[in-house]
């Protein structure tokens, strides 16, 4: 075995593109020179590079190669003595020069012997110790290394915010989203027709109530080419995501600046740097129906959406999930709700209720008459909208107005007054600012929120009676699509089902104390087991089941099929203290159960 000294190769350059010319070969072939000549092993196993890494931020000590070697020396991999070849001193780092002196002297110190080939310097902590000179000098490179990226990036810089300042008539960059296409004059990005129309089909479809993943899948199974050379004609979950997310569509621009390795925003939005594509309104319609499908747990599971529903429902027993179980071999009447819990074996009623049946008669109270009165605004809220609405604009005023102090009080620092008389007045404004905005943020979001609520009836009342009629005369992708949209309608209309598929039952917790305190009244067990028969539901009948929906407007309808026939409803509005309750309990929408016990107690 070779007792030589060990010696490393660290590589590196700052852009992808010098790999392919000489920078790469050239440092290699200086390393294996050095090493043959002085008599070094060169450990080829343990080379390091950090290729198209830049050295001005310190990613290759953060992330890359560098801080793997100096890791290296610490578990003693890189044994003490070796030596660690570059091509120059820049190579190892061209941060602030207290930053790279710190990095420089980790090498040194822990025994390593640094060697730059171009001049054939060598520094090790003896040598440095001995000849003082040598630091110096190393110093004085490290100190114009930095001076001259720091040069770079401010030109690099200055050339970005000149081509911002010209980018009506030249675009800052040839890349362009992939439906778009830049200009021979670099003035303008076209539009790709085909690929503007696909975009817009996604959004569609997204809308409607169509997963990425299934979206995704159509276009690889249709032979759809992708927009990037990479993917050929594989659609993948994540670019789909993608581009619903990018708010290029709407024709906004984000420039990014590296920051200490990582690419973040620089300002705020170029709005109409692109040709827009999609409205604002689809875009957010868009965001909805995903935010929808993640909380309610949507996605394709077979040829069709099974339950048009999924995550509206609730148990109006126990308030848990109701689940939808397909027991194949029954046919339709084997397509069954139930309870979540009573599934699992826990505390609640295993009472069934056909999909089918259930889906009529909710598809019934969704084409009918009453479902336009049941999707108004109640009064309440619409005074908050209009309360909301005067809030923003209150604030946005008290905003706008701290903005010109600000300025003036800047107008006056460069006009030669002295900044320290006004410098704890603008903390103060910046403050008053800093809450303003905070506020006026948490507005703009219960504005929208409430906004949302305020629903096109007509226009979503025709589209649910289109897709209802046209559900049996169609098949495969066409059904799935059109139930997929009818199932995104619904969930526009609703935002809570619970479900009594066993009728009105009362709670055992109830029946056990209502039996303890007709005992201590002097009744007899028979007397009370007579009464409680009598007097109270306490098993499922389901010939007299019921369910509450809930509108996104606030509104309550009680609804009971006809046991007979489920497209014959019996429906009311539930008095003002079950409603007001339920609007409070908005994720409860059992509460009717609760005043309906109060009532029993009373004796009603």
């Amino acid at each position: 075995m070779s007792t030589a000294p060990r010696a490393y190769s660290y590589i590196r350059f700052s852009t992808p593109e010098q790999q392919t010319g000489d920078s790469f070969k050239r440092q290699y072939e200086l390393s294996l020179a050095y090493a043959d000549l002085h008599g070094l092993v060169l450990d080829e196993r343990l080379t390091y590079r950090d290729l198209g890494v830049s050295a001005f931020d310190k990613s290759n000590i953060r992330g890359g190669q560098l801080g793997a070697f100096l890791t290296a020396i610490e578990s003693g991999a890189v044994p003490v003595g070796s030596y660690l070849l570059v091509e120059s001193l820049d190579r190892i780092s061209r941060a602030k020069i207290t930053e790279a002196m710190e990095i420089f002297m980790s090498i040194v110190n822990r025994g390593i012997t640094l060697v730059t080939l171009a001049d054939g310097m060598e520094y090790s902590k003896a040598k440095i110790d001995r000849q003082f000179t040598d630091l110096i000098i190393s110093i004085a490179i490290m100190s114009r290394a930095h001076e001259e990226s720091l040069m770079k990036s401010k030109r690099i810089k200055a050339a970005w915010r000149s081509k911002r300042a010209n980018m009506d008539e030249k675009k800052l960059t040839s890349l362009a989203p992939g439906w778009l296409e830049l200009s021979e004059d670099r003035s303008r990005y076209i539009p790709v027709p085909h690929r503007v129309q696909l975009v817009q089909d996604i959004f569609d479809w997204t809308r409607n109530g169509i997963g990425t993943a299934s979206i995704a899948k159509r276009l690889t199974q249709q032979g759809v080419p992708t927009f990037g050379a990479r993917a050929k004609n594989m659609w993948h979950t994540s670019y789909i995501k993608k581009i619903l997310c990018s708010r290029a569509v709407l024709g906004e621009f984000q420039p990014h600046v590296m920051l200490e390795g990582k690419r973040v925003p620089e300002g705020e939005p170029i709005l109409n740097y692109f040709p827009p594509i999609i409205s604002n309104e689809v875009f957010l319609l868009a965001a909805s129906s995903q935010q929808s499908r993640r909380v309610n747990g949507a996605g394709r599971k077979g040829v069709g959406i099974s339950n048009l529903f999924s995550g509206l429902l609730r148990c109006g027993y126990c308030k848990g999930s109701m689940v939808y179980v397909n027991k194949g071999h029954f046919g339709p009447r084997g397509k069954l709700l139930v309870c979540a819990n009573a599934k699992g074996g826990k505390d609640c009623h295993y009472v069934p209720w056909e999909y089918t049946y259930f889906e009529k008669s909710m598809l019934t109270y969704c084409t009918g008459l009453d479902v336009e009165h049941f999707l108004q605004l109640d009064d309440a809220a619409k005074t908050e909208i209009s309360a909301l609405a005067e809030r923003i604009t209150i604030l946005k005023g008290s905003i706008e107005c701290i903005q010109n102090k600000e300025s003036n009080i800047f107008s006056a620092i460069e006009s030669g007054a002295k900044f320290k008389q006004f410098e704890a007045r603008l903390m103060q404004l910046e403050q008053e600012r800093a809450h303003l905005e905070f506020d006026l943020q948490s507005a703009e979001k219960k504005y929208e929120r409430s906004a949302s609520m305020k629903i096109d009836i007509a226009a979503v009342r025709a589209t649910i009676d289109d897709l209802v009629s046209r559900m049996n005369e169609l098949t495969g992708d066409e059904l799935y699509d059109l139930r997929a949209e009818l199932s995104q309608q619904v969930k526009r209309l609703i935002g809570r089902i619970m479900i009594f598929p066993g009728g009105h039952i009362e709670k055992p917790a109830y029946i056990v104390a209502l039996r303890k305190h007709l005992l201590t009244k002097g009744h007899s067990p028979e007397e009370i087991d007579a009464h409680v028969e009598a007097k109270y539901n306490v098993t499922p009948d389901p010939s007299t089941r019921f369910f509450i929906a809930a509108s996104r407007t606030g509104s309550i309808r009680i609804i009971q099929p006809s046991s007979e026939n489920p497209e014959v409803l019996h429906f009311q509005t539930p008095d003002a203290d079950v409603a007001a309750n339920m609007r409070t309990h908005a994720e409860s929408i059992g509460v009717l159960q609760h005043v309906l016990e109060n009532r029993v107690k009373a004796g009603q």
